[in-house]
């Protein structure tokens, strides 16, 4: 067995493969060089990394205005979603689904020029009221990251603009041609008396129980979106353990296929509550 480290030159190499070249002829010898020399440097076009964009809660402006989340950094409004949902459709976009996503990490050839991936954290009620309607007339799906331990059986009749109301059980049944349901925890979107996330803090023992609790309540899912994009080296270890394999953090930028990991800690892009159509499309351009 011939070990090689990667700071090796091809002058130390040769040498210390001489006798075994001896021995195994020409045929040893050439699959040793091309292993070994250098390859000429070519110049490869940068590809385009795939966006995937990050929404919570919306309202209708005037509701939103009236509300206590009226200043709320991650409260939306309804008309802007509209809004930036035809600029896609209008600049010729299309929505891509989990498994997609799952064959393009895992380096599958396919064009993404004009691809994206439509995310929601938390499964607010507002996502199936307000934002369902509006992907379906444009025929995009999107993902939803659901906090399962807070959601009812039963849909909740009046959504009350001052609160926080989650998506049921029944709805996602309902809803399932336009959305996916990931996970978001059970019950741990929470933080402690640190700001630290309890997914963060918690026990080993119990962010296991808890991810596995929100996993079977979501058919087994793989996906996994971190609580307020907070995370550790234990929190991923852990959560592969009980079956997550694709991870959804805060960290600005696009996704690119890893084939070569079967986990993956994927970025998104952030669309803020104050932004213009013309700053939505210049998100859209982001290049990496």
């Amino acid at each position: 067995m011939i070990l090689v480290a990667s700071h090796i030159s091809w002058g130390l190499a040769e040498q210390a493969v001489v006798t075994a070249l001896t021995a195994w002829g020409g045929a040893a010898w050439t699959r040793l060089r091309a292993r070994f020399t250098p390859k000429p440097r070519t110049v490869v076009a940068e590809k385009k990394g795939l966006p995937i964009l990050t929404y919570h809660h919306h309202l209708p402006l005037e509701l939103k205005e009236a509300s206590c989340f009226r200043e709320g950094s991650v409260t939306n409004t309804v008309e802007s979603f509209a809004e930036q949902m035809a600029w896609l459709r209008e600049n010729d976009y299309a929505t891509m689904k989990l498994a997609e996503l799952e064959d393009y990490l895992r380096g599958e050839e396919m064009d993404i020029s004009r691809k994206l991936m439509i995310t929601f954290d938390d499964g607010h009620l507002s996502v199936a009221r307000y934002c369902y309607d509006i992907l379906k007339q444009y025929g995009y799906t999107a993902v939803v990251f659901m906090i399962t331990g807070k959601q009812p059986e039963q849909p909740v009749e009046v959504l009350e603009p001052d609160l926080l109301q989650y998506v049921s059980r029944q709805e996602m049944l309902d809803q399932a041609d336009v959305f996916e349901w990931a996970a978001h925890t059970y019950r741990m979107h929470a933080r402690d008396e640190h700001s630290v996330s309890r997914l963060v803090s918690s026990s080993q023992a119990a962010l296991m129980a808890d991810a596995a609790m929100c996993r079977a309540a979501l058919n087994g899912t793989e996906h996994f979106c971190f609580p307020f994009g907070q995370y550790d080296r234990r929190v991923i270890d852990t959560l592969v353990e009980v079956g997550y394999r694709y991870f959804y953090s805060t960290e600005r930028g696009l996704v690119y296929p890893d084939p070569d990991h079967d986990v993956h800690v994927l970025r998104r892009l952030n669309v803020s509550p104050r932004m213009t159509v013309a700053q939505f499309g210049r998100l859209m351009g982001t290049r990496r």
